[in-house]
């Protein structure tokens, strides 16, 4: 079973490093700090934004790390009523953007060589509703 055994060692040091990722970006988005969210994407970084009934952003897709940083500290930019979060996305770690308790943005990200590669921004309402049943 040593490969079982390595195979598992793997995915739970890819995790390790996936949640590190999730939390400094957490920070980086916190503190408005444009630059360290650059620092965290890949160059080839990719953005899909799903707002489809909402406000807060243009749906598509959001390309390069200049243009996806700047997507993403405007998404999940904390203010007065909105909390930032990180929580179980997918069955991995994402944040969780709640503006005065309600679920108002998910983000699940991939990562690879320890940086965000791709990122997934849900805005869309009723795709949203599940998150504030509980």
């Amino acid at each position: 079973m040593p490969q079982r055994d390595s195979a598992a060692a793997r995915l739970e040091a890819d995790r390790a490093a996936h949640d590190r990722v999730v939390e400094a970006l957490l920070r980086a988005t916190a503190d408005g700090d444009r630059d360290a969210v650059r620092g965290l994407l890949d160059p080839t970084a990719t953005l899909w934004v799903d707002a489809a009934g909402s406000a807060a952003a243009t749906p598509g897709v959001v390309e390069g790390v200049d243009e996806t940083a700047r997507a993403l500290c405007r998404v999940l930019r904390p203010g007065p009523d909105v909390e930032v979060a990180a929580r179980s996305v997918n069955g991995v770690a994402g944040l969780v953007v709640r503006q005065v308790g309600v679920v108002t943005g998910v983000v699940s990200v991939a990562v690879r060589s320890g940086r965000v590669a791709e990122a997934w921004v849900v805005l869309s309402p009723s795709k949203l509703e599940r998150w504030n049943r509980d």
